[in-house]
């Protein structure tokens, strides 16, 4: 399985130029309203879609899936006036490793976008591997693609996708070392081919291939409202969580055993956070498809409605459930990557704080990934007390601190020490936010 290490987004939006963002388990995106923290999280998200198995390059790519809606082409393309001219392209990019053993060195892919019929769409791919290695597969002037090496370039009157399926399909069957021979390639690929042979023989095993990524589980920000009565839908995952309801009420009735694991780790959760102290489903009938209402236990005592109790219950309810469901049939669910915006909207401190500690142990214990754009102290300070504690290792965490500077953002990448202190700390973090820590103890007026 591969992992991104680095997002790299090249005019898009708010960034001007390219700016590049440190990924690690836990990466923690902080900073004013407004600054592109979304966009980041979005345009990974659309990486993500683009390099996962799967996906069919014949269907173009979306860049309004929810929760990211980042609108036409001249929407994501930054803005210039000026004497350079409107922006035609932008470019965004992965920095892909392997955790699987294979002992595979980073790679970088990237993707250059172009407008078509107001949308965005694939321009160019390239992959670079080492310093001097790559392979970049570029549109040309007749629809069709060049393809280019260090010191070659040919051109073909395929499109990129086809040209693209091709080389992946060849790369993930052939057998480098034997073969010498393009198979049912087009014969003047072959200095392609044996470029990318030598890498095999002499840089390790690279191989020009759609990344297996981990899956990707977005969280909107604002998550579906509770409702007093549940009618059994379709159990359809969404950003909003309206298929947390649907799912527990589906372990209840078919699944039993998982129902009862997922049931406790709620209520160790609850428990710990005060939120609540116990949950459970309200069947109105012996059917799935009866109606049903969600319960929980609070201060009262009694099992209340979930709609008769604060928001914290309702809206932290869907990533309890997403993190926590960690199995499906049987198996241990794939490792995925949570995209989460703001996970703290209506909980009290001790609730975000609990919510950090989940993140923490979610990837200790299951090899899950988190990118948390988030406003809470709280939840950066409880991941700081964590590698303090000797509980994470500080090189799990980047912290992304996105600056604005008049019309453009900079992203400043932080790490931590192993006594969980902020390293590579820029002046404008410290100026914003120990400015009011400062003041408060009385060193500055």
């Amino acid at each position: 399985m591969d992992y991104a290490s680095e997002l790299v987004l090249h005019d898009v939006r708010c960034f001007q130029g390219e700016q590049r963002g440190s990924l690690r388990p836990i990466t923690l995106l902080v900073g004013e309203n407004s600054t592109g923290k979304s966009t980041f999280l979005g345009c990974y998200s659309v990486l993500h879609r683009m390099f996962s198995a799967g996906w069919n390059f014949d269907q173009g790519l979306d860049f309004n899936v929810e929760p990211f809606f980042m609108g036409s082409f001249r929407d994501v393309a930054r803005s210039r006036r000026g004497p350079g001219g409107r922006i035609n392209q932008f470019k965004l990019g992965l920095t892909l490793s392997s955790s699987d053993g294979t002992g595979e060195s980073p790679y970088h892919l990237s993707a250059t976008f172009a407008e078509q019929g107001s949308q965005p769409v694939v321009f160019s791919l390239f992959f670079r591997f080492g310093q001097k290695s790559f392979l970049e597969l570029r549109q040309n002037d007749n629809d069709g693609t060049t393809l280019a090496i260090p010191d070659f370039e040919v051109e073909t009157d395929l499109p990129i996708n086809v040209a693209m399926q091709l080389l992946d399909s060849e790369t993930r069957e052939g057998d480098w070392k034997r073969r010498r021979t393009t198979s049912g390639l087009p014969v003047e690929w072959q200095p392609v081919l044996d470029c990318l042979n030598r890498l095999f023989a002499y840089q390790g095993p690279f191989h020009i291939r759609l990344p297996s990524l981990p899956t990707l589980i977005p969280v909107a920000p604002l998550r579906s409202k509770p409702k007093r009565t549940y009618d059994p839908v379709r159990e359809t995952a969404s950003p909003e969580g309206k298929h947390i309801p649907m799912l527990m009420m589906r372990l209840d009735h078919t699944e039993k055993s998982q129902w009862k694991l997922l049931q406790d780790d709620l209520v160790e959760f609850g428990r710990e956070s005060g939120l609540f102290s116990d949950i459970k489903i309200k069947r109105h009938g012996g059917q799935m498809s009866d109606p049903f209402q969600l319960q929980v236990k609070v201060r009262s005592g009694l099992h209340a409605n979930i709609m008769d109790v604060g928001y914290g219950v309702s809206q932290s309810l869907p990533i309890l459930v997403d993190v926590l469901t960690v199995k499906e049939k049987g198996r241990r669910r794939r490792k995925s990557v949570f995209s989460l915006q703001q996970p703290e909207v209506h909980l009290h401190p001790r609730g975000q704080a609990e919510l950090a500690n989940l993140f923490v142990q979610s990837f200790k214990k299951l090899g899950n990934r988190f990118l948390i754009e988030t406003h809470s102290d709280y939840i950066v300070d409880r991941i700081r007390i964590s590698v303090r504690r000797r509980l994470l290792d500080a090189d799990a965490v980047s912290l992304l601190y996105f600056e604005p500077r008049g019309n453009n953002v900079t992203i400043h990448n932080m790490t931590l020490d192993d006594n969980g202190n902020l390293e590579g700390v820029p002046d404008g973090y410290r100026d914003f936010f120990l400015k009011e820590t400062d003041q408060l103890l009385g060193f500055e007026s």
